[in-house]
This record gives C-alpha cells, structure tokens and sequence, in this order.
C-alpha cells in the first residue's frame, strides 16, 4: 500500500508543479482517476440495468419457488445464465473504491503532515510561511472547519509521527535551523537533532516545547487567539477562532454530494423481492432484512462521509466532493444514454 501512496503523492505533486495550486491539482487528479475508473463504472452501470430489465422474471421466479431456497437459487442461475448475465460484474468499481480512498488519504497526509510540520518550524523562526489555500479555505492541509485553526496547533501535530520530524529537520538549511534553535527558550542540542529516536512521550513533550516557542511569534499568537472557547458538546470541547480555517463547506458538500449518489444508487437498485405480501415466514425475515440494510446504508455512508472529512484536511474533503461530484454525472450520463438506446431499439422493434 505505502508503494501506490508514494505514487499517487508523486503525481499529485506533479500536477501541483505546473498548476502551483493544490486545491486545483487535487480536483484534477480526482476527475483523472475517475476517467480511468470510468469502463468500470460503464459495466457496473450496464449490469444494474441488466437486472433491472431481469426483475420481473426474478420475482416471479420467487413467487413459484419461494419456499424452495435451493431449487430458487437453481432457476436464478439459470436465468442468468440465459441472460448472460453475471451477478459480480459490477463489484469491481465498488472493490476498488476503497483501496483508492485508503491510498488517496495515505498520499494527500504525507503531504499535509510535512508542510504542517515545516509551517511550524517557518513561524518560529520568525517568519510567516505562505499555506496553500483554496477559494474560501486558508490552509488546505487543515480542516475546512472553525474549529480549526490556519495555522498547525497541538492536536494536528501531535498525531504526526517521528520519521516526518525528521525528515523535516534533516532538510534545514544550517540557516534555518539557526534561525529556529534562536527562537526556542532553553534549547538543548539534542531537542531536534534526535527526534527520530525519541519515545513517544519524548517526541509529544518536543512537539508541545515547539509549539510553545510558535506562541511567542506575534504572527502564529494571532493566528491562534479564539472567538468562542471551550463549547461543550458532551463528547468533546470546541473552540471557534477568531481567523478560523474554513466554514465547513465541505464537509457539508461531501455529505450532500454522498446523500445524492446514495439516492442515486438506491434509486438504480432494483428491489430484491416481489411487490405485495412475502410468500412466507423466510421470505418476509430475508425482506425485512434487506430494508434495514437499505436503510442502514442510506445514512451510514453520509454519516461517515461528515465524519472523515470534518478529521482529515480540506483538500481530502476536496478529493471527496469532487469525487462525487465526478461518478453523480457520470453514472447519471451512462444511465441516460442506456436508456435512450433500449428506448431506440424497442421503437424499431414496434416499426418492424
């Protein structure tokens, strides 16, 4: 996994060295993988539509041999194979789709946890750095949110492990580490040159002496001080900033763009038993199972969506809407076009 992660940061990086934006490299590179992702969803698309067309044989099927599992499994296999149809031809693109957003999250935090981290040393040297942001978004290796600051604090540094601090520190200029070593209070030389072999308590106590020397920078201070401290929401302790990172607009467009392909896909779903009352007891318990499983989905998904783009950085919810966005019109265009062909087709049927 760290192999293809390596890969799709050295791309994302390519594309950030001619475009010099990363918000615009990430939305390109997300509608490149979906370009090639797109066959996959074509056949995906083709076979939801070829069970569709085979759904009224299928119920059918299960209204004569409902209360024989195995002789039902037999017919539907049959069928199928007169069908030409094969029940994990669109498995694929779903299969994939998490390796991807796996690796495309490894890749998009390396980046973010080695600028975070060379942000932090810029500030205490007593320089401003300059982030990379994104229309409204001001640091995009942040999160969209104003309960985040612009700037690395404590929390989005302390979960950066110690081979990114030293690779960081190991690419200093003699200047700059100059310039760092002079701003932080009671150094001591092994404070940076031994990050790499520190304890993880060890390594949490650099981070917090690191930070504390960023507070003394008039440009990091401002960048830290809170409009609301302390919201208690039970489970956890907010504070909104007086310059906050963002406004959660997207993490708000992932759950809306995620709701919509849900729907979408819920919608190209064909249902799995017969309208009206289940032959008997099974069939009823195997209904009842697949609705709570429908339902489950529908708002698992968008819930987990919110989640993972309200704890990772702006550009991975950026990669997320995008992607959305990207497969919505896509399957929306392959589903059209299918459509207006077995429409074609059964009018020259009708005129023949």
């Amino acid at each position: 996994m760290a192999f293809f992660t390596q890969i799709f940061r050295s791309v994302l990086e390519w594309l950030y060295s001619w475009m010099r934006d990363y918000g615009w490299a990430t939305i390109m590179f997300t509608i490149m993988m979906r370009m090639i992702m797109l066959p996959l969803d074509i056949k995906n698309r083709k076979s939801m539509l070829k069970m569709q067309e085979m759904q009224p044989k299928i119920n059918e099927l299960q209204r004569k041999y409902g209360n024989d599992q195995q002789k039902l499994q037999q017919k539907q296999m049959q069928l199928f194979k007169e069908e030409h149809y094969s029940p994990f031809s669109g498995c694929l693109p779903i299969l994939l789709t998490w390796p991807i957003f796996i690796v495309m999250l490894g890749a998009m935090r390396d980046i973010s946890n080695e600028l975070l981290v060379k942000q932090l040393f810029t500030y205490i040297s007593g320089e401003t750095p300059l982030h990379d942001g994104w229309l409204w978004v001001k640091n995009l290796w942040i999160a969209d949110s104003p309960f985040s600051a612009v700037v690395p604090t404590m929390e989005s540094l302390r979960v950066i492990p110690s081979e990114i601090w030293t690779k960081v520190v190991s690419g200093l200029t003699p200047e700059q580490l100059s310039a760092v070593v002079a701003n932080i209070p009671n150094y001591t030389e092994d404070l940076l040159s031994a990050t790499g072999g520190l304890s993880k308590d060890q390594l949490a106590n650099t981070i917090t002496t690191l930070v504390n020397a960023a507070q003394l920078q008039p440009a990091y201070k401002s960048a830290t001080e809170l409009l609301v401290k302390n919201i208690n929401l039970f489970i956890v302790n907010l504070n909104i900033f007086k310059t906050p990172n963002g406004y959660l607009l997207l993490p708000a467009l992932a759950v809306i763009s995620q709701l919509f392909m849900t729907k979408f896909t819920g919608a190209q779903q064909p249902a799995q038993q017969p309208a009206g009352k289940p032959a008997n007891a099974q069939q009823a318990q195997q209904q009842q199972t697949s609705e709570t499983m429908g339902k489950f989905m529908k708002y698992f998904f968008p819930i987990f969506t919110g989640w993972i783009c309200l704890t990772s950085s702006a550009s991975f919810a950026l990669y997320w809407v995008t992607s959305n966005i990207v497969a919505g019109v896509s399957n929306f265009v392959i589903t059209k076009y299918y459509e207006n062909k077995k429409s074609g087709t059964a009018v020259k049927e009708v005129i023949k």
